[in-house]
């Protein structure tokens, strides 16, 4: 049996589309760039067969002679299946398209577009160059000839075992390489280079003595020097060598060049050299200290200067913001690549985005271009005849065109070259999508490293911290840090600190961005100038919105927030952004979602003379928005379970933008207080479900803060009753108290029974946390009563709950599962799920406890179902830690402790300090069972810190579980 070897070409990733290599080192990439490596000899010999007859089927017999050129084995029909079909998937070689690798009847057949493989491109390349040599185009020639001799890296497939019947086929090409070197040479003799050409054919002759051609050659360029007599002693050497080595006489050809050299023959005389053809250089000087922009440097550079010859122009459009950098990425650039463009390279400044200039038309380019190649532009004046003069003009050069600052696609269209060989480079602020052929390049801002790279060379890297300060006011956008290091390089004294500090202030900013002519501002104010002067009156309501869409401090604006932003309806609102995207003063980061970066939004906000009745617009949709989501989150009926999850993914979406909406509304004059208060009070049930504890906390302090100042007693008394249950629910229970019982009074002074009855659940939540178990039946009684007073069922269900859970851990197991059957009655007719989770969890543990570990275990079940399926992490945690001691009291110590873990996981991801502890105490105690006193005391430990801190009773337990106590189920 053969073994098929193993390849390793994909890197870990789909080989999509594979260029191939043979003229030198067998080669494949990918067509980004990356090699594939094939590991196996033998995949590297069927694989160099097949390449060396691309596109023709190659017999079975001929790649067995080749896989194993003296004794085949008795499986290599079979081996060679395996090597075929191995290579195939290695390389994505599918039976369709190009490139594919096809089994055909008695062999197989490798299919490969000329682009792909170098051979390919080469013998296409030389006979395109014979062609335009005969046409009368010695210049052409020659550019095609050593395009493809620059293909060849070494000898054919040299790295490859390659023995026997392959020789020839390794020796035809080597041929085929001599020969294209000879053409070259013809084609130049035949610009007039024969003194260029005499050291180089020296060589060559010197290499290969016995090849008449190159003597043929070597004599006629040293005739054309005047060195008649070395050309005839060149004619004699031949002779020589041939009569000794072979016995022949040379060809009648070389012969009769020798004839003509001695009697001097007008046929001979050297072409009048052409007239030198301008070579343009007309790029602007490279950016000093160019800095970052790696990636994009290595994606333009494998667009103009690609490995295979391209079939049509490469076209890299650079768009993106004002002042990100685009003029300087597209001039360095094309200095890196500018010596693959030996015929030169063209630049124009199209004025597509200047203040006080207008955009330059396209024949006025096309004029200067046609002039600096040495060509008269058509008398018609016409556009059309000057773009074909130069496509006619470019169509044998090598060229590269770098068009700067362009407005829209029709001004750059008819500025393009047809020739391959040409390359160009657009920078616009627009995407050019129309542009035909384009391939697009967005730039975004500088990483934070390279901003403070950037700045540090005009800082002499001093004051690293300033630096960064700096270069985060700057937004890390080039021109803005540009600007920034002129001001530091001109006052090398001031400390950085000093320029951060004055950066600092949102209201000057953008005037501290100024030097000279260069400014952030006016920058920007050409983008929504165009706007605003547009002929379109679409264009002009964009120019409108823009300042509006800027007033709130959140990441991004929602559609549905810009809609009431700008007090239209969301399609008006939508086409208005798309117009500010497409003039790059907006970024769209996903669907119906929009961004201003940090500079943009002050421009925008200083053109706004009053933004509170703009932002107090943005409020009240966000407090009605998210009023409405929460109300969601525990839905009446299950056919609203899918509102509640897309109310959660909108709060999810947009949790950064509604704290920053709270501390807006608290901080900016003109906006009426009730606004941040009625936002943060919306959020109460979204932070709960989701445990943002902190951030429930600083919300409410600051609404706290708002409703105090302003005298709001409502809304000081929800805030203080909000903020109590966060500190609850963080643990932090003196604060809590001291909150909730200041709510309290403010709900009993302006008797407010529902803000009373919830006030005291909370109470005595924590009454009972803290073991003050009469404390907490006096709160949930009271409660109970108020709610049954107000036809509150929700709430009497919720009071009942938790009556049953202070009975329950007074070990009255009875009256807790009373309790609880009355409030899964409640519940269930009205289909609140979220809280039937909570009692189903609270009434398994009343079950455990009596040992009823079947029901209990359905419980538990039930209840995580639940609450998994609406999300609530808080709720998973405390029905996974109930879970886990139903599967220990069953003996199931292993799926007890992952149940524990998983609780601890989502405790300590939540900040919930409570069950956190109790999940420490309870991995413990499955520890102990399985026979780990040493880990359970470990864990012990660790709980009765947490509740030691939180001074709750459970300390007591875990005190008796260390002295020695056998871990029982906590009361």
């Amino acid at each position: 049996m053969v073994a098929a070897g193993r390849l390793c070409g994909t890197l870990g990733r789909a080989v999509v589309s594979v260029q191939f290599r043979v003229l030198g080192p067998l080669e494949v990439r990918a067509r980004d760039g990356r090699p594939v490596h094939l590991g196996a000899t033998k995949h590297r010999i069927l694989l160099s067969v097949l390449l060396l007859s691309a596109n023709r089927p190659v017999g079975v017999d001929r790649l067995v002679e080749a896989l194993w050129s003296s004794r085949p084995p008795r499986s290599a029909a079979s081996a060679l299946r395996t090597y075929a079909s191995a290579l195939r998937g290695a390389l994505q070689l599918g039976p369709e398209g190009t490139p594919a690798l096809v089994g055909l009847h008695g062999g197989y057949q490798i299919r490969v577009d000329p682009a792909d493989l170098d051979l390919l491109s080469f013998e296409q390349l030389v006979t395109e160059g014979h062609r335009i040599l005969a046409d009368g185009d010695p210049q052409a020639a020659v550019d095609r000839f050593q395009r493809a001799l620059g293909l060849w890296r070494g000898a054919p497939l040299e790295d490859v075992p390659l023995d026997g019947p392959l020789e020839p086929e390794v020796a035809r090409l080597a041929e085929l390489r001599l020969a294209a070197l000879e053409a070259s040479i013809e084609a130049r003799l035949a610009l007039g280079q024969h003194a260029e050409l005499v050291a180089e054919l020296g060589g060559l002759v010197a290499a290969h003595p016995l090849r008449e051609r190159l003597r043929a050659l070597l004599m006629l360029a040293l005739y054309r020097c005047g060195r008649q007599a070395d050309a005839l002693a060149a004619f004699r050497q031949l002779r020589a060598d041939l009569v000794e080595e072979l016995g022949i006489e040379p060809s009648p050809q070389v012969s009769q060049l020798h004839t003509q050299i001695l009697s001097p023959s007008p046929e001979l005389d050297a072409p009048p050299r052409p007239a030198a053809v301008p070579v343009p250089r007309q790029l602007p000087a490279d950016v000093s200290g160019f800095t970052g922009r790696r990636a994009e440097l290595a994606r333009l550079g494998g667009l103009l200067h690609p490995a295979e010859a391209p079939r049509t122009v490469p076209v890299g459009a650079l768009d993106g913001i004002a002042g990100i950098g685009k003029s300087a990425l597209a001039i360095h650039a094309a200095h890196l690549v500018a010596d693959r463009f030996p015929d030169g390279q063209l630049y124009a400044d199209l004025r597509g985005s200047s203040a006080d200039r207008a955009p330059v038309p396209p024949l006025v380019i096309l004029e200067r271009f046609l002039r600096a190649l040495g060509v008269a532009g058509p008398e018609s004046g016409s556009v059309e005849e000057a773009a074909a003069s130069f496509r006619g003009a470019t169509a044998t050069r090598r060229l590269l065109v770098v068009l700067d600052n362009a407005r829209d696609a029709a001004q750059v269209e008819p500025l393009l070259p047809a020739a391959p060989g040409c390359a160009v480079l657009v920078t616009s602020r627009q995407v050019l999508a129309t542009l035909n052929g384009a391939t697009h390049l967005h730039l975004s801002v500088l990483s934070p490293a390279e901003a403070v790279s950037l700045l540090g060379r005009a800082t002499d890297g001093r004051e690293s911290a300033a630096r960064h300060e700096v270069a985060r006011l700057c937004g890390y956008l080039p021109l803005a840090l540009r600007i920034a290091g002129a001001r530091l390089a001109a006052r090398p004294t001031w400390p950085v600190r000093t320029l951060a500090d004055k950066l600092s202030g949102a209201q000057r900013r953008l005037d501290e961005l100024q030097l000279g002519d260069l400014g952030v501002r006016a920058s920007f104010q050409i983008s929504l100038q165009a706007l605003a002067t547009g002929d379109d009156p679409r264009d002009r309501l964009a120019a409108d919105a823009f300042p509006l869409v800027a007033v709130p401090d959140g990441t991004d604006v929602s559609l549905g927030l810009a809609a009431s932003l700008l007090d239209q309806p969301e399609t008006v609102a939508e086409d208005a952004l798309e117009r500010l995207v497409d003039a790059q003063l907006l970024d769209s980061p996903a669907p119906r979602r929009y961004r201003l970066h940090d500079l943009l939004r002050l421009y925008g906000r200083e053109r706004l003379a009053d933004p509170a009745p703009v932002l107090a617009r943005g409020l009240r949709w966000y407090a009605d928005t998210a009023r409405a989501a929460a109300a969601t989150l525990r839905p009446t009926d299950r056919e609203a379970a899918a509102d509640a999850s897309a109310a959660l993914d909108w709060l999810e979406t947009e949790r950064v933008n509604l704290l920053a909406a709270v501390d807006q509304a608290a901080d900016t004059p003109g906006v009426p207080a009730e606004l941040a208060t009625s936002l943060a009070h919306a959020l109460f049930g979204f932070f709960d479900h989701r445990g943002y504890r902190q951030e429930w906390v600083t919300v409410n302090r600051k609404a706290l803060a708002v409703a105090r100042r302003t005298g709001d007693l409502p809304a000081e008394a929800y805030a203080c009753r909000d903020l109590g249950v966060a500190y609850e629910r963080q643990g932090r229970y003196d604060e809590a108290l001291a909150s909730l019982d200041a709510g309290l009074a403010i709900f009993r002074r302006l008797g407010d029974l529902s803000g009373q009855a919830r006030s005291l659940t909370s109470i005595g939540v924590i009454h009972h946390r803290q073991g003050r178990y009469p404390k907490a039946l006096r709160c949930h009684r009271d409660a109970l009563a108020s709610h049954r007073r107000l036809g509150d069922r929700n709430g009497e269900a919720r009071s009942l709950n938790n009556l049953g859970v202070t009975y329950q851990r007074q070990a009255q197991y009875a009256r807790a599962q009373a309790c609880y059957q009355d409030s899964l009655e409640i519940l269930q007719e009205l289909d609140d799920r979220r809280i039937q989770a909570a009692v189903l969890t609270n009434l398994g543990v009343v079950h455990e406890r009596q040992g009823q570990y079947d029901a209990a275990l359905a419980c538990q079940e039930e209840s995580l179902s639940i609450f998994r399926s609406r999300g609530d992490l808080d709720g998973q945690a405390t029905s996974l830690n109930n879970l886990g001691r139903v599967y220990r009291a069953l003996g199931r110590h292993r799926d007890a402790l992952a149940r524990h873990q998983e609780a601890l996981a989502l405790c300590v991801h939540l900040g919930e300090r409570l069950t956190q502890g109790e999940c420490l105490r309870e991995i413990g105690s499955s520890r102990f069972a399985m026979g780990e006193p040493q880990r359970a005391e470990a864990y012990w430990r660790q709980a009765l810190a947490i509740f030691e801190e939180l001074d709750v009773p459970d300390a007591a337990e875990v005190k008796a579980l260390l002295s020695g106590g056998a871990p029982a189920a906590p009361a």
